[in-house]
Order: C-alpha cells, then structure tokens, then sequence
C-alpha cells in the first residue's frame, strides 16, 4: 500500500551529518589506534611469561545477496554482488595446557556492483578465550569471545560501531564430526540521527539482537570439510522499501535510503530471523583454501510482515 508520509527534505541534512560523521571517525580511529597500541605492549609483556605465536589470516572472494534491501515486495527487492576483502593479525597465547587467548585487529571491506551507497570499510579487533575439559581431542571446550568495530559506509546512516559478545559450548565426538550449540548478543549503536518524519528516530541502524546457533562440521577428507549451522534471532531488524503505510506503523525508527533510489525509506522493525547456511571448505595446502558458502535468511516482522534473502559466498583464505 502506497503513501505519502510527512518526510522532510534532508539532502542538506544528511550530507552535512555525513561530513561530521567523517570527522567523528577520524577521532574514533585515533582512539581506537591508542587502544590497540596498549594492547601490543600488554601482548608483549605476556609473551615473556607464555607461550605465543603470531597469527595471521586474509580472505578475498564475492558474495551475492538476492535481497539487499531486505524488502517482502517483489518491486522493491535489490539484488547485487560485492567484491569482499577481510585481514586479520594478531596473537595466540597458551595460558596452559588447557586454556588459549587469542587477541587480534582485524580490517574487512565490501564494494557492490551496483550500489555504491553500501560500499563499506570495516576496522576492529576481538579476543576469544578457549577452554578445553580434559586432553584428548573427544574433550568438550567451552570458547567465549568479545568483538568491536566501527563501520564507516558511503551511507550515512549506515556509519555505525557494532559490538558482539558469543558463547559456546562444543565437542569433536569422532575424529570427523564435530558439533556446537552457543549464544550471540550483538549491538550496533549508528552515529548519527537523521529522521524524516517528525517525533519518529532517524537511527535506523541503532540495533541490537540475540540469538542462539547449532552448528555441525564434517571432515569428509583430508581436503574437504562440510559444515551446517542453524541460528534464531530475535530483535531489530531494518528494511528498505518505497513508502509503505503497514511497515510505517510498526517502526520504530525511519530514514531516507538514498543508497537504493531517491524514493527509498529504511525502517527499523522487531522481527525473527531464522538462517541456515550449509559450508564447504577444499584445503589448497596447509596454509590456504578455497571456501563456498550459502544461507537462507527468512524474518518474521509484524503482523507478517516477512522477507527471505539468499546469499552465496565464495572465497579464498591464506593463513600464517
């Protein structure tokens, strides 16, 4: 159902924000810098008391998303396909026999074929804590992990810092088959509010969820490794469409979405989201493989206000 909501002309607005939201990032990536720093000296220190090892990891590929704009209306669905960059160094250290932390800064980007406005760069760091029950690999280990980056988008209102916090609980019970079951909580706070309808947020992407997974790996060969995971999601979730009456009265948050069409609207909605991905990895040698990857989304929102996506992942991962 077409309308017409009281938006305002933000052109001025939005570019202004976004010219303040480069200037907030310059600052940003300057705190971030002195963080890191702190943390290698930190590392370093460690490294005289334990056993640490340098990783590094770089994955180049492409992906395709059937459904950009997360949109249920067949005319406002965005397809494309996006060239993805992602490097990762940092350090393991072996706390024990037992137990390993690993802490590391990574950079990703993503250049889209047709929609520029979503071309994004990406720079962060994580630690993850491991502990295994017992010697052997039938030992069940328990892994906790913390990430955080920043998110700087040829779209304003897609400048964003993300936060993610996961838990999980696993165990190789043959030498081939191994399975996990775990928890996600993630954050993304959105730098700026750029609203278009009066007493409405313009943060679109100001959202958080959590979740839980079951994930299942099988090592058909020595080259090749299958693996299948099924997540639940619930929270917010942020869809593109023209202007549409039902998904206007169960948002929480509205912006112009410039990124896909003058006439495109993000709003943000509470939904569920179901996805399952089926993996494929073939070892090229000891340090590097060639990676395929497909997931199907598909997210109840209100009153069946629902989308399906597809996405197909193909990739080729160097370690050190």
């Amino acid at each position: 159902m077409d309308i017409r909501l009281p938006v305002a002309d933000c052109r001025e607005a939005d570019a202004e924000s976004h010219r303040l939201a480069r200037r907030r990032t310059g600052h940003r990536a300057t705190r971030l810098a002195l963080r890191l720093a702190l943390g290698g000296a930190l590392a370093s220190s460690w490294s005289t008391v334990t056993h640490a090892e340098w990783l590094f990891d770089v994955d180049a590929g492409a992906r395709y998303d059937s459904n950009l704009t997360q949109a249920q209306q067949d005319a406002d669905v965005r397809a494309d396909a996006a060239a993805t960059l992602f490097a990762s160094g940092g350090y393991f250290f072996a706390l024990s026999g037992a137990d390993g932390l690993t802490l590391a800064v990574n950079a990703a980007s993503e250049t889209w074929h047709r929609f520029h406005g979503i071309n994004q760069v990406l720079i962060g760091g994580s630690a993850s804590y491991k502990h295994k029950f017992g010697v052997g690999y039938a030992m069940p280990w328990l892994s906790l992990a913390l990430s955080g980056s920043h998110v700087d988008s040829r779209s304003a209102i897609r400048d964003s810092d993300l936060f993610r916090a996961r838990a999980e609980l696993g165990q190789r019970f043959i030498e081939t088959f191994d399975a996990s079951i775990g928890v996600v909580y993630d954050r993304r706070r959105a730098d700026d509010d750029l609203p278009v309808v009066p007493g409405i947020s313009g943060k679109v992407f100001d959202v958080r969820g959590h979740s839980a997974f079951v994930h299942g790996g099988y090592a058909v060969s020595e080259q090749l490794l299958l693996g299948a995971n099924f997540a639940v999601r619930r929270g917010d979730v942020v869809s593109s469409t023209r202007q549409n009456l039902d998904i206007f009265l169960a948002s929480s948050a509205i912006a112009a979405d410039p990124a896909f069409g003058d006439d495109f609207f993000a709003y943000r909605l509470k939904g569920t989201t179901r996805t399952a991905t089926l993996s494929s990895s073939w070892a090229l040698s000891d340090r590097s493989s060639l990676n395929f990857g497909y997931t199907d989304d598909r997210t109840r929102a209100y009153d069946g206000l629902d989308y399906r996506g597809r996405v197909a992942e193909l990739s080729f991962t160097y370690s050190y």
